[in-house]
């Protein structure tokens, strides 16, 4: 585990860049969520609490992927085909007035860079699929941000980030159409006086020989090759130490593992940053490179707790903390439109294993890897449905960095405020170990003695790794397992506009003291079953946003005759007797 208090050579630059990940590959979706009578992304599918399915979309196995959310300036598309060219697809519409607005939105956050990622396409073919999802769309971010800057309009410099192994060629298409093109000299950032270009660092996209013919450039030598891809450590290549960079970095816990808990601290006592691991420039310990993110994955993201999820902009301050403290040479973000991404069957075979909020879709089990409707993804750029709250943190984040400050108590930035975005409270699930009595609290130190005293046992997560709940990969169920809602009653709207409050009711957790028995219930009498014991927090009445997961109360003879709950399935005996949902939860 690298602590940052460890670096003993940090580099003072009169010139610290932020660069981000920037997309071009919404081409064949945007197109074809245009010829939709009705134009639902996976956000509205959930909101819609299975009165739409994404079958309504796009059905399984169609080329279009489906958008999680609309970004502000809606499904846009920036593929155009070349001069004389006979187009494959239609060109898209409003090109001009996209990247204009891109260029904008990205040059006022003070980003000096994107990077177009290319890492899934390593061979050309021109007038074909790689052609319409990134070679010419990439060509046109070049072309148009060009104008723009001969126009006098500030645009962000670009680079690409090609997957480039042993006899792939589409680095040298890059090279040849852009980055020894004249033109876009001025368009192309640099490194140490150098054109920059990423290659992903893996062993199916990085390969030395390639590395030195790129950096050659037919004996120009005025090219340099960044590796990045170091995403969970230096074990399996991550290369943290040798120089690689991360496009992403999860936080880490108190004991140095990976965690998506970010509610409630770090550690088991308290809060604390992130603490991502730290790019070191090669074999040394000066400090070189630091990544932050809207939110990350560690697991499919589509998955409870497989990401920590925005947070309302919580993941990527808490993930600032060290950037601010330590100001790194170089800061890249992830990611700023991804919007669409791959899906796979789910990694765990457990029974809650799929897109959550979604447990009767036909596509519940193909899920979503890098990036899940509103709140669970890396985006960042503003969106129809998630507002602007991430986005505008980003931009109190960077302006932070470039100015070399750091959050001091009582600073009004959005980078340091806590008290806007700390309203969630983690639930843990409990069950006596006779089988008589189930039992949720939102309080550790109640839950850390109840295990400890012997009576008492903590249900796990099957899907890792929410370092605040206890994890099982072996678990088949998950159904009775801990989740996470709001820790106050007046909570306004996710998206941060003028939607005013979100509508959320308390969650009480009673007693039936006949029969020693606990049971949640949303009414202050408890039902007349029992007494209140206490709010163990707030759920949302409405499914979405972020509260994705349906929360019931059931019965059943089978356990006893006591009560538990169950997310986003049915409960899960045959005699089990459920309420209608509770609310929402994540």
């Amino acid at each position: 585990m690298i602590s940052y208090f460890f670096f003993l050579f940090v580099v003072l630059c009169d010139s610290l860049d932020v660069g981000i990940l920037y997309e071009v590959w919404h081409t064949k979706s945007a197109q074809a969520m245009a010829r939709q009578p009705v134009q639902y992304t996976t956000e509205l599918v959930i909101q819609s609490a299975g009165n739409v399915t994404l079958d309504d979309v796009f059905s399984v196995g169609q080329a279009s992927d489906i958008f999680n959310v609309m970004p502000e300036l809606g499904f846009y598309c920036i593929y155009r085909a070349r001069p004389g060219q006979t187009a494959p697809v239609p060109d898209c519409p409003n090109i001009s007035a996209t990247l204009s607005a891109h260029a904008n939105l990205l040059s006022s956050a003070n980003v000096d860079y994107v990077t177009v990622d290319v890492t899934n396409w390593p061979n050309t073919d021109v007038g074909g699929s790689t052609d319409i999802s990134v070679l010419r769309p990439t060509e046109v971010l070049f072309e148009e941000w060009a104008k723009l800057r001969a126009s006098g309009t500030q645009t962000p410099q670009i680079t690409v980030w090609p997957c480039s192994p042993k006899g792939s060629n589409t680095w040298s298409y890059l090279l040849d159409t852009l980055y020894n093109n004249a033109s876009y000299s001025e368009l192309i950032w640099r490194m140490d006086g150098k054109l920059a270009m990423f290659i992903p660092f893996t062993p199916n996209c990085y390969d030395a020989a390639t590395v030195a013919l790129i950096e050659s450039n037919s004996g120009l030598n005025n090219v340099v090759v960044i590796p990045m891809w170091a995403l969970f450590g230096d074990g399996g290549g991550g290369g943290w130490m040798q120089g690689v960079w991360g496009f992403f970095s999860p936080c880490t816990d108190a004991h140095g593992d990976f965690t998506t808990s970010i509610i409630g601290g770090l550690s088991d006592s308290g809060t604390s940053p992130c603490n991502q691991y730290s790019t070191l420039r090669n074999q040394s310990k000066e400090l070189f490179e630091l990544s932050a993110s809207g939110g990350y994955m560690l697991s499919q993201c589509a998955l409870p707790f497989a990401s920590p999820g925005h947070f309302r902009g919580l993941t990527l301050a808490r993930l600032f903390e060290k950037i601010l403290d330590v100001s790194p040479p170089h800061v890249f973000i992830s990611s700023f439109n991804e919007h669409i991404g791959g899906r796979q069957d789910p990694a765990s075979r457990a029974r809650i294993a799929f897109n959550m909020g979604l447990p009767n879709d036909p596509q519940r089990d193909v899920v979503w890897v890098d990036t899940y409707a509103s709140e669970f993804s890396r985006d960042i750029e503003p969106t129809v449905e998630g507002g602007r709250r991430t986005w505008n943190t980003a931009v109190s984040c960077i302006s932070m960095y470039k100015e070399g400050k750091t959050c001091d108590v009582g600073n009004p930035s959005l980078c340091c405020t806590r008290n806007d975005k700390e309203i969630f409270s983690n639930v843990w699930s409990l069950a006596r170990v006779d089988g008589g009595d189930y039992l949720a609290s939102s309080l550790l130190e109640e839950k850390m003695e109840l295990v400890a005293s012997g009576n008492w046992s903590e249900l796990c997560s099957p899907i890792p790794n929410p370092t605040a709940f206890c994890v099982d990969t072996k678990e088949m169920d998950g159904s009775a397992g801990p989740f996470i809602l709001y820790s106050q009653s007046e909570t306004m709207h996710p998206k941060g506009d003028s939607e005013g409050l979100f509508p959320t009711a308390p969650l009480y957790r009673c007693s039936d003291e006949l029969n020693h028995q606990h049971f949640l219930s949303r009414d202050a009498g408890c039902e007349e079953l029992g007494k209140a014991e206490k709010v163990i927090g707030y759920v949302a009445l409405i499914p979405g946003w972020e509260m994705l997961r349906a929360l019931y109360r059931c019965f059943s003879n089978a356990t006893g005759g006591a009560y538990l709950h169950s997310l986003d399935v049915p409960c899960k005996f045959p005699d089990h007797r459920a309420t209608p949902a509770l609310g929402y939860v994540r």
